[in-house]
């Protein structure tokens, strides 16, 4: 439902680009008994009308022979400067004789000089005068669509074209750089393989709507016409497919799918472009048809991947499954109608790119989350590396980090700082007399004790044996001395029972507050001293700060 959703609305944002009349009232093809070479194009306009058949005024140019055809196209009659469009040539060649001189006019997609006013998403050839336009197909490998505009409309038209890719480029190029930036701090192939997704995506767009050939720097890529398409296209698929197997941790989820994808999407596309970039062989006609069907087959398998990952329970691969179905469903619309050689709708030509403005938000959300559960995973792993797992305190080394953290804030802020060093009596006779079991009973029972006398921003760890330590940032030796007294009391009352038997168990507690210059090592020292100072006086009581060394 959200992709049909999703595919409504971007019939709305493209819906100032309404379906037109093509302006052509006629079109005939040039029978095929009658061949034309080159070097007699100019005489066209001088053959009967017999010579041509009419197929229509639908505006389309179905080429025969190879790719090869001759038109004869009768414009509406229509006052003002307009333009021949031959939309989407890809690697056809056109030439057009129009009125009054019928001079040849000839273009492809690829030349550098085209007409700067317009865009490439179609060849503009201007008509001057009323009567027959004569057009030439070379070299076509689908049915053409032509059409006859006022010049202001298709300027106009071309306008808004221009403004479509340029959002849809500024948004691509914006998150591939930033997404690229990541992977150069973290150093994680899923950031690398979107990145470079998504800056291929972005080449391919360019260069099939014919934009990149008029880009300084990318202008080079003319050179290599539409097998340079095709091999953008080729690697883009290698790379999306590689993407989605890491984002969407296919191995794990979806192993079987994952394979396919990685084989017929991956390693099949990058042989496809091995083959095409070589010299053998050297036809290479057969690409197209086999490079489409290896593109379809892999977005089934990546769409069928996701779906499996998601029904069990990974979201990312949910998420993913959304941002590339209308992908797939619009880049599959889109070859049909290549082929059938179909009315160019708004929805095919505008949603395309806009699609995959959108999907490609959607894949960085996707990727944030993905960011927030690896965060997640190591913060549950550092707490649990920072915590004793029998009382759920910190253990020796998170303690001892708090107690550094507290001792430089106390200093910074001018704060006093105490700790409390606590130690269970007569813990290795409950022990020999009770098992470890009541022992540790014992210290969970402590812990309890202490947590519940603690205020906000007291840290407890415990130190190793029955050795705890209690550090109490903002308070001084009598706060802190006031606690203890508290704790010692509730522990001697509380805990008289513990896993019911009587245990009676008590607890000596020495105090000390944080000097200037103080180290962490030396304040523990300092209560440790008092603590024992607590054993000497005969246990269950607090001693400190001030203890002179034995």
């Amino acid at each position: 439902m959200k992709g049909i959703g999703l595919v409504i609305a971007l019939w709305l944002l493209c819906g100032w680009a309404q379906a037109q009349d093509s302006g052509i009232v006629r079109i005939a093809q040039l029978r095929g008994d009658i061949a034309v070479p080159a070097m007699r194009a100019t005489e066209l306009p001088r053959l009967p009308q017999a010579a041509f058949e009419v197929t229509g005024s639908t505006g389309k140019l179905a080429p025969v022979r190879n790719g090869h055809g001759w038109w004869r196209l009768q414009p509406a009659v229509v006052h003002g400067p307009r333009m021949l469009l031959v939309y989407h040539p890809y690697s056809a060649r056109i030439t057009v004789l129009a009125p009054p001189d019928y001079r040849a006019q000839t273009q492809t997609m690829f030349d550098a000089q085209l007409d700067p006013r317009f865009s490439r998403r179609a060849l503009a050839f201007p008509l001057l005068a009323a009567g027959p336009v004569y057009v030439g197909v070379e070299d076509a490998r689908y049915p053409l669509q032509v059409a006859v505009r006022p010049t202001d409309q298709v300027i106009a038209d071309d306008l808004v074209h221009v403004r479509v890719i340029s959002v849809v480029t500024g948004v691509l190029a914006g998150i591939s750089l930033m997404v690229m930036l990541f992977w150069a701090l973290l150093r994680e192939r899923v950031y690398l393989l979107y990145a470079a997704t998504m800056a291929l995506q972005l080449l391919y767009l360019l260069c099939a709507y014919g934009e990149a050939y008029a880009l300084p720097g990318l202008r080079v890529l003319a050179q290599y016409g539409a097998p340079g398409i095709w091999a953008i296209a080729t690697l883009a698929t290698a790379i999306a497919s590689f993407f989605l197997i890491e984002l969407a941790e296919l191995k794990q989820h979806a192993p079987l799918p994952g394979r396919l994808l990685r084989w017929i999407g991956g390693y099949a596309s990058l042989l496809l472009l091995a083959l095409l970039l070589s010299p053998w062989p050297r036809e290479k006609s057969w690409f197209p048809v086999v490079g489409n069907v290896t593109l379809l087959v892999a977005n089934a398998v990546a769409v069928l991947g996701l779906g499996v990952a998601w029904w069990r329970g990974n979201r990312r691969a949910g998420y993913a499954m959304l941002a590339w179905l209308p992908l797939v469903a619009l880049s599959t619309a889109r070859a049909v109608q290549l082929s059938a050689g179909t009315e160019l709708t708004p929805m095919i030509e505008y949603g395309l790119p806009v699609v995959l403005a959108l999907a490609s938000i959607l894949l960085v959300l996707v990727l944030a989350d993905r960011a927030l559960t690896v965060r997640d995973e190591r913060d549950r792993a550092r707490l649990h590396a920072e915590h004793d797992a029998l009382t759920g305190v910190l253990n020796r080394s998170g303690i001892e980090q708090r107690l550094d953290w507290s001792i430089a804030q106390a200093r910074r802020d001018d704060h006093a700082l105490s700790v409390l060093y606590l130690d269970l009596d007569l813990f290795k006779r409950i022990n020999d007399d009770h098992g470890h079991a009541v022992g540790d009973a014992c210290l969970r029972a402590l812990v309890r004790v202490a947590a519940g006398e603690m205020k906000y921003g007291d840290q407890l760890g415990r130190l190793g044996g029955e050795e705890f330590l209690l550090v109490l940032p903002a308070s001084n030796h009598h706060e802190a001395r006031d606690l203890a007294e508290r704790i010692r009391r509730r522990v001697e009352s509380e805990c008289a029972d513990v896993a019911n038997l009587a245990i009676s168990l008590t607890v000596s507690i020495g105090v000390a507050q944080c000097d200037i210059d103080d180290t962490r090592a030396s304040l523990i020292a300092r209560a440790d001293l008092a603590m024992y100072a607590a054993k000497h006086g005969g246990r269950n009581r607090v001693v400190g700060p001030d203890v002179a060394p034995a």
